[in-house]
């Protein structure tokens, strides 16, 4: 089961996954309200409600148990999940997440939704673009720059803010240690929207997990930071017959 970020989409965040994994895994994602074809409902943006909505998915699909990879927002959505539905989720692959929002993350948002009140979108995709990695920025001229706000606003969410607000909210430190299966956490060294202290903090509330940081890496993994992930991913699966 894939669990997406906020302002994100099963497909713009796990795109490069699925096309990886797809003909080996079944792979099944839920869009939150407000993404892909799914309609905006703020009501329904709680962590308790999207975790259901994802084991449910599952189950309608005709798994009894699966794994659960979640990507910042989505970290807490599955945690939230296997807390939930312990006999269900087999193990967790948290990525950039969080157990409880830091202010990094709180100004982020307060940004982001104060650029959407302000009707402001091209502004706010130029925003998100600013928050890559140093290296990712490093490497724009102009016209590079211009097209990946160009690609932001495309795929931004009508649910993105709503999605954000729920994301600076985030506390299930308390739910962390209730974890029993196996799970990774994969924190990026250089992410300018969940610092990576606090997915290491993540890490460190859930008994037995294992930590891999990616030093370089900012909260939305270039293509080839991608496939180490992924690499990482079906070993983790692999090791623990997932």
């Amino acid at each position: 089961m894939l669990a997406h970020g906020a302002g994100g989409s099963v497909m713009t965040n796990f795109g490069q996954l699925i096309d990886t994994l797809s003909d080996t895994r079944t792979l099944i994602g839920v869009n939150y309200p407000g993404s892909g074809a799914t309609p905006p409902d703020p009501d329904a943006l709680r962590l308790d409600v999207l975790a259901d909505s994802v084991v449910q998915a599952a189950v309608d699909a005709g798994f009894d148990r699966f794994p659960i990879l979640g990507l910042s927002l989505g970290t807490a959505v599955a945690v939230t999940a296997a807390a939930r539905h312990p006999d269900r989720v087999t193990g967790l692959l948290l990525t950039v997440g969080l157990a409880r929002a830091d202010e990094q993350l709180r100004l982020v948002v307060d940004t982001w939704t104060a650029l959407v009140d302000a009707g402001n979108l091209r502004a706010l995709a130029a925003y998100l673009v600013s928050l890559a990695s140093p290296k990712v920025l490093g490497a724009l001229d102009r016209a590079a720059a211009d097209e990946a706000i160009a690609a932001q606003l495309a795929t931004y969410p009508d649910g993105g803010a709503d999605q954000a607000r729920l994301a600076a909210a985030v506390d299930i430190v308390d739910i962390c240690g209730e974890i029993t299966v196996p799970t990774v956490v994969f924190a990026a060294g250089q992410d300018r929207i969940v610092l990576a202290e606090t997915t290491r903090r993540l890490a460190a509330a859930i008994p037995g997990a294992k930590l891999i940081d990616y030093p370089d890496a900012g909260h939305i993994f270039t293509p080839d930071e991608a496939k180490v992930w992924i690499a990482d991913i079906a070993d983790f699966l692999r090791e623990h017959r997932l």
